[in-house]
């Protein structure tokens, strides 16, 4: 009772350490690892130390440019600068486009491969984005939180940014890319859109709704929400406005809620308010452009094809097969991607698919589409090939071989295939190939190394391509016969997307008059013209039949819409003159700086060999007393002060996240104990590996009783306690398609120094066991509504044994299967687990005291078993959604309920013929909410059990946090 105090104290500090703030800094991120073949070389800047593998030195080259490049302008509306150079770590063998700034350990990792979502370089974009996360959060360990480094080391920044919220980082660096650049996502009208259209529609969500999330509306992200907020307190209150509120902030931690305290000091309003301000403001600009829309009388040309549905859901990228069938992917709240035929209104399902990347391409009775497939083993190796569904079988196929194939455009006469390839060291290529043997023809690179986003046929010889330069995005065409690049259209601002050809003219997407319509541009006299006036956006056009097709979003979801070429009236666009976003153009004034206009100058650059040796070890956190890491983010101790101790410890994870490790010292029970931990990721298995020491020991001896009787005895030693365990897997993952697929073989290897004698030899051994086990996995994407996958299964196979004590102990095998079923309704989800055990008890002296098997519900776990046979069921259902919000304490999205039975039957001993049964029925009843508006999910409630062969009912607590 003496540390009571103390732990509670560390509890509640660590908890706050512990809790992820949002996905750009959460605590102890691991991001993935590259393979081990990598060699890495690094470069230091005046401010940044980048890490990247070698050859791939020109992406590090520019990325080094452009951080130097706007750091000193960025310090200008956060009012910071760093004073260590930060790690930057750049991952190109990851087809997917991200980045993100964690800080505990501090770094920036960038997936380096192009994005298609906009007019701008992506290394430009990344820069801009990326480097204004540094400042922030390296500004919020000041104040009150500045002598805590010393204390906390990196990981204190956790509890700096814990009362931030994440739409303020991410809306803060969305202003700033928008502000420092001629793109931005505040200049892409499809970035507002869904606040637009609910807007428009007169169904608003409040603040909490469009930053929490839902599970019956959709709501965008926190990204655009923040970008509204920040920009609009910016054009409001001054550039300098969250300048003073993340100065004040820190320094008033106390003054719940400190990040909404600090913004009404300042402006007086809070968050609150400012939300109403701002859509406010931007309602007035939103309805007008909906008169507009209404005069138009657009709406009276356009026929819906796509079915309607009771949640979100969009129907995408739609090609005419005849003139009453039309094909798309299908996707929503309530559902998973899908490819589905849609003929008089209802809709026919021909495949569910996987992670698609492209637009649909229909030639003759085939369908077309690219995929990103996922690498065997590493996070940061992973592919995009392409796949083909036969309409006649609904087959569908992978016609390439893992690699980096973007885009694909298919000719006519279906004989040949061209697509976009981003090389992992940084070059751009055009592929063609013989469409029979998928055998590259020729690759050829573009010019001025643009990035290819978009593909099509100009009849068989000749390709249209949206590429994006240092200057923009622009329109080429290429020549397959004499391989010539020409130019369609000068380099342009404003986005353009989704190429269709069709009659010597090239259709489009853009949002050029500040909402995305269709254009087409005739290629011989390079008129351009907008042939929509949709309400919220139009999208990915196709012409077949004398109708435009595309997909017109609307709130509940894009639906496919037909129009009669004929009945349009077509406009002349001029895309030099994009639309004006008030807020875009207020931040960019202040801001006053434009990286895709600066001159950039000669930049020293020479890199040196990165030792993954030496920089194995990265001490990053540390603290005065001790908390395991791992039970605190998972919540697996009974309660906090079972995890958090008297002691000291430190954390290390180096730069490529390939060891992660903790040690240190911890009073428990009057005892001192010794803790090292690691993870180790480098190689092809992964390694785990505990070690405690400290506690008390004890031997168990055989011995006689007058009676002459063998019984066991224990006697406490005098020596130390050591325990120690090792795990190597391989973590093999097959996804696919629509299907997670996985299978890990692991064996993990027990010690401690108590001794065991054993009954017949009377030999002393340490106590050992080894644990083999093969995983494998197969089910079913989960939609966002869904509970559980909708069908799958996962089969393991277990073996434990005592190598040193195999007189006393008998070898276990267990296998277990978990299977995933449908439910009455759509996302509800049956869950099976059956389960069988035996250990060898033939002439052993003991059960083996490790339980391989869970206990059924309700009753404890008996040890003594030969044999045992388990069966699970349990039912989950959603009860209602009804996003509401209880003040500043939770907001409440989901109420579900899971029923459940649990069979057992235990055969203690070989001569027992008659099984022990126990059998128990209960229920969970769950809340899917957030706490003080956090943005990560909480689950909480009770669980209802009543035992039926013993026991009496019984109600547990129930709680789960996912980061």
């Amino acid at each position: 009772m003496k540390f009571l105090f103390f732990h509670r104290i560390s509890c509640i500090l660590f908890l706050f350490l512990s809790l992820p703030c949002n996905k750009i800094y959460a605590q102890f991120i691991n991001f993935g690892t590259d393979p081990s073949s990598f060699k890495w070389h690094q470069v230091n800047t005046s401010r940044y130390t980048l890490i990247f593998p070698e050859g791939v030195d020109s992406i590090a080259r520019n990325y080094a440019q452009y951080l130097e490049l706007v750091f000193p302008h960025e310090t200008k509306t956060i009012g910071h600068i760093i004073k260590r150079r930060f790690p930057v770590i750049i991952h190109p063998g990851n087809m997917l486009s991200n980045g993100l700034v964690a800080y505990a350990p501090r770094r920036m990792e960038l997936l380096s491969t192009p994005s298609s979502s906009y007019a701008q370089r992506w290394d430009r974009q990344l820069a801009i984005h990326e480097s204004r996360h540094v400042l922030q959060t390296d500004k919020l360990m000041q104040g009150l939180f500045n002598p805590f480094y010393y204390l906390f080391g990196e990981q204190v920044s956790g509890v700096s940014s814990f009362a931030v919220p994440s739409w303020f980082f991410e809306g803060d660096a969305v202003a700033t890319e928008t502000a420092m650049s001629k793109s931005g996502r505040g200049r892409l009208p499809e970035f507002h859109m869904p606040f637009r259209a609910q807007m428009v529609a007169g169904n608003f969500f409040s603040l909490d709704k469009w930053y929490m999330g839902s599970y019956k509306d959709y709501t965008s992200t926190y990204y655009a929400l923040g970008y509204h907020m920040t920009a609009y307190a910016r054009l409001t209150y001054g550039a300098d406005i969250w300048d003073k509120v993340t100065y004040r902030f820190p320094r008033r931690f106390f003054s719940i809620p400190p990040f909404s305290n600090a913004l009404k000091h300042f402006t007086g309003i809070n968050t609150k308010r400012l939300f109403k301000d701002t859509y406010t403001y931007l309602s007035q600009e939103w309805m007008r452009q909906d008169s507009l829309y209404r005069l138009s009388g657009f709406n009276l040309l356009q026929k819906p094809l796509s079915p309607s549905n009771r949640y979100y859901t969009s129907y995408q990228y739609p090609l005419a097969l005849d003139e009453e069938t039309v094909v798309a992917f299908k996707s929503g709240l309530a559902d998973i991607k899908a490819l589905v035929r849609i003929k008089n209104g209802m809709e026919e399902r021909l495949a569910y698919v996987g992670a698609v990347n492209s637009r649909l391409i229909s030639s003759g009775n085939k369908l077309y589409w690219a995929e990103y497939v996922s690498g065997l083993r590493w996070t940061h190796q992973n592919y995009s090939v392409l796949k083909c569904l036969d309409l006649n079988t609904r087959k569908i196929m992978t016609l390439t071989a893992k690699g980096r194939l973007l885009t694909p455009a298919i000719d006519p006469a279906g004989q040949k295939i061209a697509f976009s390839r981003p090389l992992m060291n940084g070059r751009n290529e055009l592929v063609l190939m013989n469409m029979d043997d998928r055998n590259t023809e020729f690759s050829i690179p573009v010019p001025e190394n643009a990035y290819v986003k978009d593909l099509v046929f100009m009849g068989s010889d000749r390709l249209a391509a949206i590429v994006v330069e240092d200057k923009g995005i622009r329109l080429l065409s290429f020549d397959c016969l004499d391989s010539g690049w020409h130019e369609l259209l000068k380099p342009v601002s404003v986005n353009i997307a989704s190429l269709f050809w069709q009659d010597s003219c090239l259709y489009f997407e853009s949002g050029a008059d500040g909402t995305n319509n269709i254009y087409r541009m005739d290629v011989i006299s390079g008129k351009i013209e907008k042939m929509t006036h949709v309400r919220f956006g139009a999208f990915t056009p196709s012409v077949s039949n004398g109708k435009l097709l595309f997909a017109d979003y609307q709130p509940q979801g894009y639906q496919v819409v037909a129009v009669p070429l004929e009945k349009l009236t077509p406009v002349p666009a001029d895309l030099n003159a994009p639309y004006s976003f008030e807020l875009a153009e207020t931040v960019a004034s202040q801001e006053a700086f434009n990286l895709d206009t600066v001159e950039r100058k000669y930049f020293e650059f020479e890199s040196k060999p990165y030792s993954k040796t030496t920089h194995l070890f990265h001490i990053h956190s540390w603290s005065p007393f001790y908390y395991d890491a791992m039970d605190i983010i998972s919540m697996q101790g009974d309660d906090l002060t079972s995890v958090v101790e008297p002691g000291a410890m430190v954390l290390s994870q180096n730069a490529l996240n390939t060891l992660l490790m903790q040690a240190g010292w911890y009073y428990k029970d009057r005892e001192h104990h010794g803790k090292l931990a690691f993870t180790y990721m480098g190689l092809f298995p992964v390694f785990d590996f505990s070690f405690d020491y400290g506690g008390s020991t004890f031997d168990l001896l055989w011995g006689k009783n007058e009676e002459d009787k063998v019984y066991a005895e224990i006697r406490s030693a005098d020596r130390r306690r050591m325990e120690a365990e090792m795990r190597m897997y391989v973590p093999f993952n097959f996804t696919q398609d629509h299907r997670i697929k996985g299978f890990q073989p692991s064996v993990t290897y027990y010690y401690t120094n108590d001794k065991y004698q054993q009954i017949k030899s009377g030999k002393f051994g340490n106590f050992q066991y080894v644990l083999s086990e093969l995983r494998y996995y197969n089910y079913r994407k989960m939609a966002v509504r869904d509970i559980y996958p909708r069908s799958g299964y996962q089969i393991r196979l277990q073996h434990l044994f005592s190598p040193f004590n195999s007189e006393n102990y008998g070898n276990m095998y267990a296998v277990r299967l978990t299977t995933y079923l449908p439910g009455l309704k759509k996302n509800d989800g049956l869950m099976l687990r059956l389960a069988y055990q035996f250990q060898d008890t033939e002439g052993k002296a003991f059960y083996f005291p490790k339980r391989l098997l869970e206990e059924p519900r309700g009753y404890d776990y008996l040890y003594s078993t030969r044999q045992m046979f388990a069966a699970k069921a349990d039912y989950a259902f959603s009860l209602f959604c009804p996003d509401v919000s209880l003040g500043n304490l939770t907001y409440i999205k989901r109420f579900r309920s899971n029923l459940f039975y649990d069979f057992t039957a235990n055969q203690m001993n070989k001569t027992q013929k008659r099984w022990d049964t126990y059998n128990a029925v209960g229920a969970d009843l769950l809340v899917d909410c957030t706490f003080f508006r956090l943005n990560f999910p909480v689950s909480v409630g009770v669980r209802l059990i009543q035992p039926l062969d013993y026991g009496s009912f019984q109600v547990e607590s129930l709680f789960t946090m996912s980061f």
